[in-house]
């Protein structure tokens, strides 16, 4: 099974190089950077990110509320930027990050917004057994 090589060559992006959506925005996944859970997503523009690397926490792009947020504003959950990758079509990127605060990233007040299962994959494993 292959797994991340740290020798693997690192390529430097610059925002201006990333393929955002129609609306200028680029998926961004939150990973906790201690234990490598993913935490939440949220949407980046080319400025979010600018926001982001200056202040060293994260700022988000609001599609429903069109304005930039600051993870932790209202909620004290704040996000301390440790590095920010593209994936390979440079279209989506992971951000990782040291969760702040509280340390609950979903507005339901839990750590992770993925505590969620699909019924149907569940029903499917359970037919396996």
């Amino acid at each position: 099974m292959a797994s991340f090589n740290e020798k693997e060559t690192v390529q430097s992006l610059q925002t201006e190089e990333l393929k955002y959506d129609q609306n200028g925005l680029v998926p961004a996944v939150i990973q906790d950077d201690r234990n490598n859970v993913v935490l939440m997503v949220g949407y980046m523009d080319q400025e979010a990110i600018r926001r982001t690397v200056k202040m060293g926490k994260v700022c988000f792009w609001s599609r429903s509320r069109r304005e930039y947020w600051v993870k932790g504003e209202t909620s004290g959950n704040y996000f301390e930027l440790k590095s920010i990758y593209a994936d390979c079509d440079a279209d989506t990127l992971l951000v990782k990050v040291i969760p702040q605060g509280p340390g609950k990233a979903c507005h339901t007040g839990r750590y992770t917004c993925f505590f969620n299962t699909l019924a149907d994959l569940e029903k499917r494993e359970g037919a396996n057994d």
